[in-house]
């Protein structure tokens, strides 16, 4: 039996197609690449239960030619879009096409809390216009009666936290979010280790402001409440400080 090129060539790329799948199988992607760099963004993602769906949405969401990949895990139910450069496509345009291809996503942290201020419709759509011109920030909800916002953001996008609050108070916005400071006793450190501390420690999403006393090998941290957790900051200190955080000696709440 004579085999034709044209025969030689099909057996290819059916070869080729098998390993393709194969491989997206065995890593429960629609692709690779991706990633929470400075141009990709994270999300939760719904309404996508199989690879199937999964390989179904990647193909809609890269007809942007702003997004390069799709990376989506159902069994984690998140994606990750790698973009062609920041400020390519903004997370509320990412976030409505995978709704316009049928499934839900969502910035992946969330914060709920008051705006003392806030009275009427007006003041709310001035606030979420506020909060949604800041990268990496979406807001979620905003009830008048209770005077509470909630915003979803992604912490690659907007480092700091406090960015928030300033953009809140330059519009004339009063956020009741409490600041709590803490302590922590370490085994001490250098001069250089405890100015890479303090940055490191300012570059926490949540952290308003840092300190260490070298002589008394303290670290004093000031915080949003709830907007980060000690197991954080404790983290952050002893892998830039090379020391060991002994105990928290004290924690100061504010009303």
């Amino acid at each position: 039996m004579k085999i034709s090129w044209k025969h030689i060539t099909l057996v290819l790329f059916l070869l080729a197609s098998l390993v393709v799948v194969c491989t997206i199988s065995n890593k429960a992607y629609a692709c690779g690449g991706g990633g929470s760099s400075p141009d990709g963004i994270a999300l939760k993602l719904r309404g996508v239960s199989n690879l199937a769906e999964a390989i179904k949405l990647k193909a809609a969401l890269q007809k942007n030619e702003a997004i390069k990949c799709a990376n989506i895990n159902p069994e984690k139910t998140e994606i990750c879009i790698s973009i062609l450069c920041p400020g390519a496509i903004t997370e509320e345009q990412i976030i409505k096409a995978i709704k316009d291809a049928g499934c839900d996503a969502s910035l992946p942290g969330y914060l709920t809390f008051k705006i003392d201020n806030l009275i009427n419709v007006s003041d709310g759509e001035r606030l979420r216009q506020a909060l949604d011109e800041l990268p990496g920030v979406t807001t979620g909800s905003i009830n008048l009666d209770t005077k509470e916002v909630t915003i979803n953001y992604y912490e690659g996008w907007i480092r700091f936290a406090r960015k928030i609050i300033k953009t809140l108070e330059d519009d004339g916005f009063k956020a009741v979010v409490p600041v709590d400071t803490v302590t922590f006793k370490t085994e001490g450190m250098t001069e250089v280790e405890a100015h890479d501390v303090r940055a490191y420690l300012l570059g926490v999403f949540g952290v308003s402001n840092s300190d260490i006393d070298i002589e008394n090998n303290e670290v004093k941290v000031s915080f949003y409440r709830g907007w980060t957790t000690k197991e954080k900051l404790i983290k952050t200190i002893e892998e830039r400080g090379n020391t060991t955080v002994k105990q928290d000696l004290m924690v100061l709440k504010t009303p």
